[in-house]
């Protein structure tokens, strides 16, 4: 195994999985003298050396784990610690301990331009973890719910999928949840009075309506979501980014691209494609450009007048 391994992605609990299986394959059992999770926000350089260069105590081989790893992207360190990333240079160049060093960062990319990334590539293995296709969250959830001797209908279990958005992390939460709520089998009903609804679904039915020129539900369901301390530019910007989605797909679709091209082409969620190749069918290419300037407008707006911003998002709604 190599004991230089970097994992990233935007799935911390399946980050946090891969963390452990590859540490217990490593080291078997974990306790707290096998396994060590260090910060690099606040664990200067020397110290992760130092610990990864001393010999295990009461167990034969270690484990340690480097979380937000911000070195390997083009995010900023902050945090207290200062760090010397030519000795870390160093120290993957002639590695010569036992220990596993794992470092972890939660980001879509890596900057492959540093010279501290290309190295952990050569010297190690680069682990990406990517968001679970609509199968594998299927198998995910009916396993979960097989050990505790629960079954699911395919109906409830399409409905938990659409209301989470189809993101592992959301799924894991709320089949937590669900268990917690039901005795026995889950039903349609069960999923619709325990799942919460992401916020990403709520602003494609947000979308959706505003395509569908269902001016008052739009607007019924902005003032729901204000309610719930959602902030009127946030979700302007996420409605923007699902028009720009929309006019995004439209194009690669027009020019032969197929869904999980399309996907992996705009580095999105293939779920979010999937949705958006339901409207795309509906409304021309100048349809969607209209649409793209007035969000244009709005953002300029919204930066710009002092009006209040519920308004003018409402006021948004209404103009599009």
């Amino acid at each position: 195994m190599e004991l230089l391994q970097l994992v990233y992605g935007t799935n911390i609990i399946r980050i946090e999985d891969k963390i452990k299986t590859i540490a217990k394959d490593y080291a078997g059992t974990l306790d707290d003298f096998s396994y060590t999770k260090l910060n690099y926000k606040e664990t200067a350089i020397e110290q992760i050396i130092e610990e990864a260069q001393t010999l295990p105590f009461l167990t034969d081989r270690k484990v340690i784990v480097i979380e937000e790893a911000v070195l390997f992207t083009a995010q900023k360190a902050g945090g207290s610690a200062e760090h010397n990333i030519d000795l870390l240079i160093d120290y993957i160049q002639n590695k010569n301990d036992d220990t596993l060093l794992i470092f972890t960062v939660i980001s879509e990319k890596l900057d492959k331009r540093k010279k501290v990334t290309k190295l952990i590539t050569e010297r190690g293995k680069q682990i990406e973890i990517n968001e679970m296709t609509e199968k594998e969250l299927m198998n995910y959830v009916r396993s979960v719910l097989d050990r505790q001797n629960v079954e699911i209908s395919s109906e409830a279990l399409n409905l938990l999928l659409e209301k989470t958005s189809y993101k592992y992390e959301a799924v894991h939460n709320e089949v937590s949840k669900l268990l917690l709520y039901c005795d026995g089998n889950i039903s349609l009903q069960d999923v619709e009075n325990v799942v919460s609804v992401s916020l990403e679904q709520n602003v494609f039915l947000l979308t959706d309506f505003i395509l569908k020129n269902e001016k008052e539900k739009a607007v019924k369901l902005a003032r729901e979501l204000i309610l719930q301390k959602e902030e009127p530019m946030k979700l302007l910007h996420l409605v923007i980014g699902q028009f720009r989605l929309l006019y995004q797909v439209k194009i690669l679709n027009g020019e032969g691209y197929q869904e999980d091209n399309i996907a992996k082409t705009l580095k999105v969620h293939p779920y979010r494609v999937k949705l958006a190749m339901r409207h795309t069918r509906m409304y021309p290419l100048d349809a969607l450009l209209k649409k793209m300037i007035i969000c244009r407008d709005i953002d300029y707006k919204f930066k710009s007048s002092y009006l209040d911003r519920n308004a003018l998002f409402e006021l948004f709604i209404l103009e599009i």
